[in-house]
């Protein structure tokens, strides 16, 4: 089943590249990620089988490919701040092993999303 939380404006500004950064977020003990993230509409692949799908990705080079396969969007960033993440993937995110995709985020049910982590600093 998928998790309702992150409105997809939220994802997207959280996963933009930074322009300025302030001294204590560089300073900041909160990781940083090199991401990938797929994005779906519900009503072209169904949220059981965009979870079964996306829980065989072992690296984000099978997240890429899957994506094309599933024809999803495919964000990558190479960059991103812990501290940029809404507060609800935090935790998500620190656990996830690298390579391995997220469980699947729903934006009230039209969008599905996944990130793998690809690695982390």
């Amino acid at each position: 089943m998928a998790h309702r939380l992150i409105p997809a404006a939220m994802l997207a500004a959280a996963l933009a590249p930074a322009s300025a950064l302030a001294q204590d977020e560089r300073m900041s003990p909160l990781p940083n990620y090199n991401l990938v993230q797929l994005t779906v509409a519900a009503s072209a692949v169904p949220a059981d089988e965009f979870q079964a799908r996306t829980m065989e990705i072992t690296s984000c080079k099978d997240a890429v490919e899957l994506g094309k396969a599933l024809g999803a969007r495919v964000n990558r960033s190479n960059f991103t701040r812990a501290g940029q993440l809404p507060p609800q993937l935090r935790p998500i995110l620190k656990d996830l092993p690298n390579g391995m995709a997220s469980p699947v985020l729903s934006e009230g049910g039209g969008m599905l999303h996944v990130l793998v982590v690809c690695s982390r600093a």
